[in-house]
Parts: structure tokens; sequence; C-alpha cells
């Protein structure tokens, strides 16, 4: 249970991954633009093979590419079964996991906006959460 309340807590920050690996991947594509544009320098290596270390370089920044580009497949589908998870929900559960796991707000916010006791949340609160262990975890 404390696993489930752990991953629906970190979906903003999921989110702002998902965003921060966008920025990163657009800076790598500029660098590997800015790379393209460099001399085309041979070298000979043990193997006798020749290879351009301005290949080199765009390569090891294509791998990185491709490593945040599989990290934020992972993040994606993390939040798509939260979203899911979240479907299953009636209104009152979904506004409970919302404001207290989502935003970070207190119990007392949910009391004001759904009218009802501290009791009442806690108890919705953890039929939600028994409901969404089937799809997070």
């Amino acid at each position: 249970m404390n696993n489930t309340i752990s991953r629906i807590g970190k979906y903003k920050e999921i989110l702002a991954d998902i965003g921060e690996i966008d920025i990163r991947v657009q800076e790598l594509e500029d660098e590997i633009l800015g790379i393209s544009g460099q001399g085309m320098e041979e070298r000979t290596g043990k193997t006798y093979k020749i290879t351009s270390s301005v290949e080199q370089q765009a390569e090891k920044l294509m791998e990185r590419k491709e490593e945040l580009y599989k990290q934020q497949i992972a993040k994606k589908r993390e939040l798509k079964r939260i979203d899911n998870a979240i479907t299953i929900l009636t209104e009152e559960e979904r506004d409970i996991m919302q404001i207290i796991h989502i935003e970070h707000r207190k119990y007392y916010v949910v009391q004001e906006k759904l009218m009802l006791s501290y009791q009442r949340i806690k108890q919705l609160e953890k039929q939600a959460i028994i409901k969404m262990e089937r799809y997070i975890c």
C-alpha cells in the first residue's frame, strides 16, 4: 500500500522528468548538429580501422539520446499506469487522491471541498488505494 502511495505521490515529479528529458534531447540534437559542422579528420586505431573522431562523438551523443528516450518511455508508462488506475475511482476518491497525493495538499482542503469528515476521507482514501494497487503495482 505504501508503494502505491509513493508512486502516486511522484506524479508531478515524473511529469517534470519527462519535460527535462525533452529539453536534454533537444540539447543533444543541437550538439549533434554542431558536431556535423566540424572537420572530418581521420585517424587510424589499433585495428587499423579508419574512424573519424567526429563520427565517434556523434555516435556517443546518439547513444545518450536513445538512453534518454528509453527513460522517457518508462516514465510515460508509469504516468499511464497511474492515470489508468485513477479512472476506476469514484469522483470523491479521485478528488481525495488528486488533492492529497498528487497536489500534496492537506486533508482540511479535501474536508472543505467535499464537506466530509476527516475519518470519512481516510476511509475513502484507503478504498481508493486498494482499488489502485491492482493497476499500479
